[in-house]
């Protein structure tokens, strides 16, 4: 688990110290997460998936991610300003496949 997020962390460009900083934690904090020498708790481990747009289960389990939750952290990762096209684009693909 704990290399799993030290390794998306890392993949995203997120320093150590900004990361914990987004995370509002210290670095050694995060420092002792990552090389797996302190517990997370769930508050924090929901934090960290949104940041890195990780599904719990990924994260915990190691297991690949299916489409769906591809598709759920890509939303979220959407600023929030694009939302309302978002939804009005998901309303008129619901109504095309009602027809269909």
């Amino acid at each position: 688990m704990y290399t799993r997020i030290r390794k998306a962390r890392e993949e995203q460009g997120y320093t150590r110290e900004k990361f914990a900083e987004k995370l509002d934690v210290s670095v050694s904090y995060l420092a002792e997460l990552e090389r797996g020498r302190t517990g997370i708790s769930v508050k924090m481990l929901i934090k960290v998936c949104n940041l890195l747009g990780l599904s719990a289960d990924y994260v915990l389990f190691g297991t690949e991610r299916k489409e769906d939750a591809l598709r759920l952290d890509a939303i979220h990762r959407i600023n929030s300003k694009y939302l309302p096209l978002l939804d009005k684009t998901i309303g008129e693909l619901l109504i095309l496949s009602r027809d269909e």
